[in-house]
Parts: structure tokens; C-alpha cells; sequence
């Protein structure tokens, strides 16, 4: 059969598709965006909450220990430490070269804890991205930022915040070390090595989170080799051990010292101190509420696991040794764990209630959080935030009728604690001095935050013309706060002329041959 040819159909040439390539560049752009965000946006909100009127709150008296050492130069600072608060060291050292650029000013001397935990918040939400996925990461990042806990020790002239930063690290750094799926590379257990070392630097009882790190490293061997782990983990551990040796030491000599104040914690101290741990009862409460989901959803049961090692086994453990003759059960002392606790909760809000169709409980669950936080965050900016007693009026009292040759008689004896006089010398212009007149060693000489008085109070008065008396409350007695023989000294030559009082202190002038 013969005809003719059957040519083939020509086949449509394929259409170009420059939206589709145009679109790509945009997802992978948009993508990196996220990715960023996912960090970005926590680190600014925990930065505007923590700079927001850092300075109204007035120094506290371990602020005011941190300004008294800081500014000490350097020889005087390590003759401190080789005394006592050797603990601090670390944070002491490095605000004493902070403060010679940018000051003493209450906000200069906040700054580096707002940085410190600013950087937190950031790492949080990249530790929650590694634990339980992206889903999880923004939420935990703005949970520890919104938290009023984060807050106040971003506003607090004291090495918290960055203890906090250290741990936070070295989890990011653990967690990082084990998603190799073979030996783990000499740099992530070096980064682990170091963030450790510097949690302990900054405070001691931060290395407890090394139980939680061996608890998740002891999940996360199962199924894998544990030559590609353990080796260096374990020497990572040992090595920022046996350089925290001689601080550990130094702490155990100074104990006695530092926080005699502590009692041991009952049982019941393990709940009790979740309030302090995140700033209020009901700030706790919801936290804890929403990590829920992310316990029991099947996809992030295992993850979730991990993240309560993180968080309590910390606790536990200072909780155990805390049973000893030195108790360490304060919540600012256990403020490092809170990043795991954050993470927790951000797979519950981010994971755990991830039901399609539903994004939109997301955010509301986290406005529904902040707006518990946020009396609690409201208080942290009044100008008593830190503590009772208005330091800052006090000194203003004084200076508006300071004359040169005025003295000055802080009380000491049961009230040294309090640090009042370090609180007026540091709110009066630099420009007014004024004797202690009761002082024969100062806090300087003797490598030391309390200064020695005369034995004899009579021998001390000098030719002062005018003494400024500070007393704790509103007591018609300027010398109820005194001793007898200080009393007895002050009213053979000065007569009283005007009292003032100011936030829980009172201020009387007394004058010479009135």
C-alpha cells in the first residue's frame, strides 16, 4: 500500500517561564529574610523592652557594689577580689574598662547587660530552631524577650545577663556539635568549651546547666557511635573545669561572706521560685500552659524532652547542693535556665498548636502572654524598681544646701548592707565632697566594700562646721541608727537644725555650736 508520507506533528516548543525564575530569586530572598527574622526580631524586642527608660530605676546596693569596684583601677580591683567577691571578677574587670569609655552613669553602667541579653533573645529563637525547627524559633525568641525577668536584668549593673548569654551559647553550640551525623568537628566542642568557661566566669552557679547539656547528650547518643561524641565532649567539659578550679575555690574560701543570707530551699522551693524566674506568678503560669502542646504532640514529644532536661536538671541540681552548708537558691542566681524554659514554650506555641488551618492562635497566644507580662514589665520602670529607699532624692536634698567643709555620717553597723553610703556618694556631684567623719580606714585601703570606724567615735570629729546625718525610715531620732558612742560624740558639739526625709530615709543637718 503505497501513499504519502506520514510526517510526525512538530511538538510545541517549550514557553519560556522568566515569572516562575523571577519568582524563584524572590522565595529565596523572602526565605533568607525569615531565616533572619526568625533572630532579628527577638533581639529587637528584648533591646526596645530593655532600653526603655533603663535609667529611672535608681542603683540597688549590688549595683552600687558593681560601681564601687568597677571603678577602683586595676590593682586596687584585683586586691578586692583577692578578698572577696572574686565570683565577679570577671564582669567587675570587664565594666571597669566599659566605664572608662562610656562612664558611670546609671544607663552606661546598664548598657552591658541590655546588650548581653539582647543577644540572648536572639540566641533562644536559634536554639529553638535547632531543637524543635523553625517553627518553634521566632516564638521562643519573642517569648524570652517579652519575658519582665529578661527585662530587669537587662537593666541591672550586674554579671546575670551575661551568665545568661554564656549558657545560652554553649547550648546553641552543644546542640550545633550534635545534629554531625559523624565525629563531631574540634570547633563546635572548642565554642562549647569556651561558653562554659565563661558561664562560670560570670557566675559560678551557672555550670550547673552542664547537667542538663549531659542529659541531652546522653538522649542524643542513642543510635550513634559514642567515640563521635563523648571524647570531646568530655574533654571540652574538663577543659572549662579545671580552668574554673581556681574560681570555684575562691568561692568556697569567700562563701561565708557572700551569700551566708541564703537558707536552704524546701521541696516546695522548686515551684516557689518560678515566679522570680520569669517575673511574675501569672507570666509563670501561662509559660508553663503553653509548653504543654509541645510535651505531648507526638511530632515534638523527643524535643520537648530535651528542653525540660535543659531547663530543670539545672535546677535540680542546684537545688541539691544548695542542701549543703552554702545555699545558691535565689532566683537571679538560676536566671539561666530560663532560655530553655523559653524554648519550651515557643514549640508549644510554634509546634505544638501548629494545626492547619489554625496559624492564627499563634500570635495570639503570645499577645495573650504579653499582655500578662506587662504590668509586671510597667513596674520594672518606676525610679524604686530596685529598691525602697530614695538614694537619688537624698543626695539632691544635701547638694541643694551643700557647703564646702561639710561631713557626712551614713548609717553603718546593722545597715552597712544597704550600701546607703556608697548610694549618696554616688548620686552627689562629683564636685561635693564631704568626710566620713566616723571612718578611719576607707573601703579602698582595705581591699574591702565597707570601711572600718574608729573605735573611738570622739577621736574622729574633726573641725567639720556642718554633718550631714543619713538614717534608715522616718525616725524623729537622726541617731537611731548609730551607736551610743557615735551618738554621744555628735551631740557633745552639733546641734540639730533641719531634718528632710526622702523614699525611706531621712537626712538631718546638724551644725556646729548652735
Amino acid at each position: 500500500m503505497t501513499g504519502a508520507p506520514v510526517l510526525p506533528l512538530p511538538l510545541p516548543r517549550p514557553r519560556p517561564r522568566p515569572r516562575l525564575r523571577f519568582r524563584g530569586r524572590l522565595s529565596a530572598s523572602a526565605l533568607r529574610g525569615e531565616r533572619h527574622g526568625r533572630w532579628l526580631w527577638p533581639a529587637a524586642l528584648a533591646f526596645v523592652l530593655g532600653a526603655y527608660r533603663i535609667g529611672t530605676p535608681q542603683l540597688w546596693r549590688d549595683e552600687l557594689a558593681t560601681w564601687s569596684a568597677a571603678t577602683r583601677n586595676t590593682g586596687e580591683l584585683l586586691d578586692l577580689l583577692h578578698r572577696v567577691d572574686a565570683v565577679s571578677g570577671a564582669y567587675y574587670l570587664a565594666l571597669h574598662y566599659w566605664i572608662a569609655v562610656f562612664g558611670d552613669s546609671p544607663t552606661s553602667l546598664r548598657a552591658p547587660g541590655l546588650l548581653a541579653m539582647t543577644a540572648t533573645a536572639a540566641l533562644v529563637a536559634l536554639g529553638a530552631g535547632k531543637l524543635f525547627g523553625a517553627p518553634a524559633a521566632l516564638p521562643a525568641g519573642l517569648l524570652f524577650a517579652a519575658l519582665p525577668s529578661v527585662s530587669r536584668y537587662a537593666q541591672e549593673a550586674r554579671g546575670y545577663a551575661f551568665a545568661v548569654l554564656a549558657v545560652a551559647a554553649a547550648t546553641w553550640f552543644l546542640l550545633r556539635a550534635l545534629e554531625e551525623p559523624g565525629p563531631v568537628r574540634p570547633r563546635w566542642w572548642c565554642g562549647y568549651a569556651v561558653c562554659v568557661l565563661l558561664a562560670g566566669a560570670f557566675h559560678l552557679v551557672a555550670v550547673a546547666a552542664l547537667a542538663g547539656h549531659a542529659a541531652v547528650v546522653a538522649v542524643r547518643l542513642r543510635g550513634r557511635p559514642w567515640r563521635h561524641v563523648l571524647p570531646g565532649y568530655g574533654l571540652a567539659c574538663a577543659g572549662a573545669a579545671v580552668a574554673l578550679l581556681p574560681l570555684v575555690l575562691a568561692g568556697q574560701r569567700q562563701a561565708g561572706r557572700q551569700i551566708s543570707w541564703i537558707g536552704a530551699p524546701p521541696v516546695s522551693g522548686l515551684v516557689k521560685v518560678l515566679p522570680s524566674l520569669f517575673g511574675s506568678g501569672a507570666v509563670a503560669a501561662g509559660l508553663l500552659a503553653v509548653a504543654v502542646p509541645a510535651c505531648v504532640r507526638r511530632a515534638s514529644r523527643a524535643a520537648a524532652l530535651q528542653a525540660v532536661l535543659l531547663a530543670v536538671l539545672p535546677l535540680l541540681a542546684v537545688w541539691v547542693l544548695s542542701q549543703g552548708s552554702s545555699s545558691y537558691w535565689t532566683g537571679r542566681y538560676l536566671l539561666f535556665t530560663v532560655p530553655a524554659w523559653a524554648m519550651l514554650a515557643g514549640a508549644g506555641v510554634g509546634v505544638g498548636v501548629g494545626v492547619p488551618g489554625r496559624r492564627g492562635v499563634r500570635p495570639v497566644l503570645l499577645l495573650v502572654l504579653g499582655a500578662l507580662a506587662l504590668p509586671t514589665q510597667w513596674g520594672l520602670r518606676a525610679a524604686d524598681a530596685h529598691d525602697d529607699y530614695d538614694l537619688k532624692g537624698t543626695a539632691a536634698l544635701l547638694a541643694a544646701d551643700y557647703r564646702p567643709g561639710d561631713a557626712i555620717v551614713p548609717p553603718r553597723g546593722g545597715a552597712s548592707y544597704l550600701m546607703l553610703d556608697l548610694g549618696v556618694r554616688y548620686y552627689l556631684p562629683r564636685s561635693d565632697r564631704l568626710r566620713d567623719v566616723f571612718v578611719r580606714t576607707d573601703a579602698v585601703r582595705l581591699n574591702d566594700f565597707f570601711a572600718l570606724e574608729c573605735p573611738v567615735p570622739a577621736d574622729c570629729l574633726g573641725a567639720d562646721p556642718r554633718v550631714w546625718v543619713v538614717a534608715v525610715g522616718e525616725s524623729p531620732d537622726p541617731y537611731a541608727d548609730l551607736s551610743p558612742a557615735q551618738a554621744e560624740a555628735l551631740k557633745s558639739r552639733y546641734t540639730p537644725v533641719r531634718t528632710s526625709h526622702a523614699g525611706g530615709l531621712t537626712l538631718t543637718l546638724l551644725a556646729r555650736g548652735q
